[in-house]
């Protein structure tokens, strides 16, 4: 009996493992981002040096821009 090789089964095969490689590495990224924040709080939890994003703040500096527009 002869043996059938097919081209097109390897490259299916290197394209599951990427596509398998991609999942696991979103799934680490999404639980690692959840473990830099601290849920409770929204601060940098202890030991992560990476400051939380409190949103906009308008600052001395700000201001004066907006002004300078204004002119």
């Amino acid at each position: 009996m002869q043996e059938k090789k097919t081209s097109h089964s390897e490259a299916r095969r290197i394209f599951l493992k990427g596509v398998a490689a991609a999942g696991g590495a979103t799934a680490l990224t999404a639980v690692a981002a959840t473990r830099i924040t601290d849920d409770k709080s929204g601060e940098a939890a202890p030991g992560n040096s990476v400051p939380a994003n409190r949103g906009y703040r308008e600052t001395p500096h700000i201001r004066e821009y907006y002004r300078t527009l204004r002119s």
